[in-house]
Order: C-alpha cells, then structure tokens, then sequence
C-alpha cells in the first residue's frame, strides 16, 4: 500500500509539474504606442485584443507609452511592437537601447504609423523597411497575398478585400525586404487625397506588408491597421500573431 502510494504521489508531482511547465509563457512582447491626433482611439482596441491574443496563445504581454521603457525594460523582452509608434520621440538614448535589442536578436513588429516619422532617422527607417509619403482617404481595395509561406500570411485568402489607409512609401530597398502584401492600385482611387491635389500612386508594385532580417534580429511591417475595427478583425489579428511569431526567432 505504501508503495503504490508513493507511485501515486509521484505521479501526481509530475503531473503537476507538467502542467506548470505548460502554463510557462512562450516569450515575451513589449507593445510601445504614442498618443496622436489620427490613433489615439486604436490603442485601447489594440491593447485589449493583445491582451487577449497573449491569453489564447500563452505568452507575456506588457505595453507602455513611456519611451524609456525602451531603455528599462527591452533586455527582458523578446519582441516589441511599435503600433502607430515611430522616432519622432526617440532620443538617441532611446535609440541605443533599440539598436542593443536588435543585435542581440530581438523582434521587431511595426504596425500602420510607424513608417510615418518627421524626423530623418536612416537606422530606424531602415529597420522599418520604407519611409511613408502620403495616402489617399481611407477605401476599401484589394490585397494581393505576394507570399502565403509566411506565418503572417498562411491563413489569409490570395486576394483580400478590406478597408484601409493605403500608405505610399519612398526609400524602400526591395532588394532587401521580402514583400509579403500589395495593394492592387487599380482597386482604388490612389489620387483621391484631401485637397484638390491629386495624389500619386506607386504603380504596379505596391507593397504594403513585408520582412527583413536587420542587425541581427527581425524586422516585420504592416502598413495595415489604421481603424480600431481592425483589432477586432480576425484575419488583421492572426496577421500581426502570424509576424509576432516570426520575429520572436527560436
């Protein structure tokens, strides 16, 4: 009696133990947002259904506003998401700190505003991948999938009809970036800006969502995201999981 006891005492130990073992989060993410006039109404959306996405697929979620988060907190994290979020209020403090997590092997997922920065900052536009222009009024438009080997891009259909703000770019380097997204320009009024001057498109080539591997981590970027809507879109959230899990690396 004694000795099945103890089998059953250890096998309950180690059941136990495997249950912990699993509710260990995965990796980390670290989500930096900054206030402004177009997105402020996102970041709760965003927040929540990161919360929520952390919950479902078991691993640690934190966000901040704070840029000297970056310095404070970036060694503990294995990836971080700008969401609306560029170098406009980086110090080269803040910049330090985000060059030390990419070389150690950090992930980095930029979503919708971060390629749009007034400052001139070469590094971090590089690390996003472009440099945003303009865009037309927000219409709905076909994406093209350019690549469906991709975790953000497995589960999405080879031609995606949503609506969005459809960012034009410059300083883009396609023969570095591995494009994932375009829009389909005849699709949609690419000059339909707001005054009476007309826009420019991009041309048959517009990518909108693409990766890269920079300084010795990982790059992603999604022009996509402008609504708050779009944090409760199903295939948008698997897009951004698909890019956090790339990024994170093993």
């Amino acid at each position: 009696m004694k000795l099945f006891t103890m089998k059953y005492l250890l096998l309950t130990i180690s059941f136990l133990t495997m249950i912990k073992t699993n509710a260990q989060d995965q990796f980390s993410v670290l989500l930096f947002t900054q206030h402004d006039t177009w997105h402020y109404n996102t970041i709760p959306v965003a927040v929540q259904s990161f919360e929520e996405m952390a919950v479902e697929n078991q691993f640690k979620f934190d966000w901040t506003q704070r840029p000297d988060d970056l310095i404070e907190k970036l060694p503990e994290y294995d990836v971080v998401i700008f969401m609306n979020a560029n170098a406009n209020f980086l110090t080269p403090t803040h910049m330090i700190a985000l060059k030390a997590f990419m070389k150690r092997g950090g992930g980095f997922v930029g979503i919708h505003g971060t390629a749009d920065g007034e400052n001139e900052n070469a590094w971090f536009d590089d690390l996003v991948g472009a440099k945003f222009v303009n865009h037309p009024k927000l219409q709905a438009a076909i994406v093209n999938v350019e690549n469906s080997d991709f975790p953000a891009t497995w589960h999405l259909p080879n031609k995606w009809l949503r609506s969005d703000e459809w960012y034009n770019f410059e300083n883009m380097n396609l023969v570095k970036l591995n494009i994932l997204l375009t829009v389909d320009e005849a699709s949609y009024d690419f000059t339909a800006g707001y005054d009476a001057i007309p826009l420019k498109g991009m041309g048959k080539m517009h990518p909108i969502s693409w990766y890269q591997e920079y300084e010795g981590g990982r790059s992603f970027y999604t022009a996509l995201g402008h609504k708050p809507e779009s944090f409760k879109d199903k295939n948008f959230l698997n897009h951004i999981f698909g890019a956090i899990y790339w990024a994170k690396g093993d």
